[in-house]
């Protein structure tokens, strides 16, 4: 993989989102299409980014357990 080149990914364990805001930075174009973060306050934090467009809009999901990769 070109990891200069967009690419799509999913972030699992995603905190905040920090490395989120770092490959957006780093990798223009690349596209999260999904978080997974269990922590309520990382979730909250993860929403306000995408409301104010530091993050890209995804899905939020709170239990890896259940996660369907699919």
């Amino acid at each position: 993989m070109d990891l200069s080149a967009p690419f799509d990914y999913i972030s699992v364990a995603a905190g905040g989102g920090g490395l989120d805001m770092g490959l957006r930075l780093a990798v223009p174009g690349t596209r999260c299409v999904c978080y997974v973060e269990r922590e309520a306050a990382a979730a909250a934090l993860l929403v306000a980014h995408m409301q104010d467009g530091s993050l890209d809009d995804a899905p939020l999901w709170s239990d890896l357990r259940t996660f369907d990769g699919r």
